[in-house]
């Protein structure tokens, strides 16, 4: 790798890192309650733990399913951050490097689109194709961090690379699709109690003032 390669590659991972620190403001200038907080933190855990038992296992990613439960549950912002946060604290397990920057994008860019299309992905088949989906662009995305390895990188090289990683895009996907299709009713249940019970207290408190207005 020439220098001029090098120094290209260091602008891209700073940049990244910016656009990263730039979304964390803006959910900072929000001004989120405590009980955001520790419930994103809750669900970073809960991703991480899902993920490290399988990292033996080559393209399945538990912790995908969560990040996408997330932002469909949560919202978009939540699912982003959560999606960075456990890229984070999973490599500090599993070795940390410049390809976590990668991890970190694609998975909090998993979260936000999970967010920006939830009222879709309530459809069975577009949810599953959503995850099936989005195996293939998360791999994608952290191949991207393999091309620094490249003596050269052109279109050949950079097909080269998605190609080998294809097979364990594609169990990726599978996972996702088979966990957002089973496993979905539960944790959606289980998440929409905690949103309305921690994130949105007061309109839980509102039905049940209003209920007990009606009786």
């Amino acid at each position: 790798m020439d220098f001029l390669t090098l120094i290209s590659w260091i602008m891209f991972i700073i940049l990244i890192i910016g656009i990263i620190i730039g979304v964390f403001k803006i959910f900072e200038s929000s001004k989120p309650r405590v009980e955001n907080l520790v419930l994103i933190a809750i669900l970073v855990a809960i991703s991480v733990m899902g993920t490290i038992p399988t990292a033996a296992l080559p393209g399945v990613q538990a912790a995908s399913f969560i990040i996408i439960m997330t932002g469909i549950i949560f919202g978009r912002e939540t699912g982003f951050i959560t999606g960075v946060l456990t890229a984070l604290v999973m490599d500090m397990f599993l070795g940390l490097g410049y390809w976590t920057v990668f991890q970190m994008i694609g998975w909090g860019l998993m979260g936000l689109t999970a967010g920006i299309f939830s009222s879709r992905l309530e459809n069975i088949y577009l949810r599953g194709a959503f995850g099936f989906i989005w195996g293939f662009f998360y791999g994608w995305i952290t191949d991207i961090s393999m091309l620094a390895f490249l003596s050269t990188v052109n279109l050949n090289s950079v097909l080269g690379v998605f190609a080998v990683s294809a097979p364990f895009d594609l169990i990726h996907g599978i996972t996702n699709l088979i966990l957002l299709v089973l496993l979905y009713g539960i944790f959606k249940r289980i998440f929409t109690r905690a949103r309305d019970k921690f994130v949105f207290p007061t309109r839980q408190n509102s039905a049940t003032k209003k209920k007990s207005l009606d009786k």
